[in-house]
């Protein structure tokens, strides 16, 4: 996962718009203190928190099920590439 992360920073990748926006969303929502249920409410206060959090890790995986994708196409074009040139 860093490595895709390296490569989306550096413009190597690109990730999707939903992925970006879902993970800015996401912490932005963790981090500050708006929620749909307050904290300080003992346990279900942090339900919402914990459905933010699996929701981005989820949408995080199929990035990265994306991203083997693309490396894997990457890869078997530069094997086509090495055989054009024998």
């Amino acid at each position: 996962m860093w490595q895709m992360v390296r490569e989306a920073l550096s413009g190597k990748y690109r990730m999707s718009l939903f992925t970006i926006l879902a993970l800015i969303f996401g912490v932005a929502y963790v981090i500050f203190p708006f929620d749909l249920i307050p904290d300080w409410i003992p346990v279900i206060g942090w339900i919402d928190d914990g459905v933010v959090i699996y929701l981005v890790i989820r949408r995080l995986n199929k990035e990265t099920m994306r991203y083997i994708r693309h490396k894997a196409m990457e890869r078997k074009h530069m094997d086509t590439d090495i055989v054009r040139i024998s």
